[in-house]
């Protein structure tokens, strides 16, 4: 089951919402590389980061086009999916209040997602626990981007395992094995959640 949005321009938006130290910028960027690998024309990835230091909340956004070049260089509003490397950003009402399209929350399954609009749909995958459970860790911090993006490629239909491992190989040189196999497993265990609407 794929949630692939169909916009009304062929622009796709995604926002990213991290912490400092998670890879939620890197994230973006190997978004891009993953999409462009699967055929879109444009991709672009923008950081809005300053001087924050590890465990600030940070924001990244994502546009992709298969058709068009694109021409909006501005950070993203009513994102088409929205990606939060931690659930505990949720208690941050600017990032709750921020979200929008197809959400992705990195969360074990009791985390209460209550303050999450009943009308999103929302998956969650715990990368955290994969990252810890396949020792990929940063200064003993989980690396999450990696594996998020296992996780969006099942939830979109939008890019094969196969292009991430490609990326990954590119990217990460001999790491790039552990960071698959992760992503993998994210792949395979990120699920949809059910909910009242």
């Amino acid at each position: 089951m794929t949630n692939a949005v169909q916009t009304k321009n062929d622009l796709i938006n995604v926002t990213i919402h991290g912490r400092g130290g998670q890879g939620a910028i890197t994230a973006s960027n190997l978004l891009c590389e993953c999409a462009f690998r699967a055929g879109f024309k444009d991709v672009l990835d923008i950081p809005k980061i300053g001087a924050e230091r590890r465990g600030a909340p940070i924001q990244g956004f994502v546009r992709l086009s298969r058709v068009n070049e694109i021409k909006m260089y501005t950070g993203v509003r009513n994102a088409d999916y929205t990606l939060v490397f931690d659930y505990t950003l949720l208690d941050i009402p600017s990032v709750v209040s921020s979200l929008s399209g197809i959400v992705l929350v990195n969360a074990p399954e009791f985390v209460n997602l209550d303050c999450i609009d009943p009308n999103l749909d929302v998956w969650i995958v715990d990368a955290t626990g994969i990252s810890m459970n396949n020792g990929l860790l940063i200064a003993g911090f989980p690396i999450l981007n990696t594996l998020i993006l296992g996780a969006f490629a099942k939830m979109t239909g939008m890019y094969s395992l196969d292009i991430i491992k490609d990326v990954y190989k590119a990217r990460f040189g001999k790491n790039w094995e552990k960071n698959y196999i992760a992503a993998e497993q994210a792949y395979k265990s990120v699920k949809k959640v059910g909910r009242k609407i």
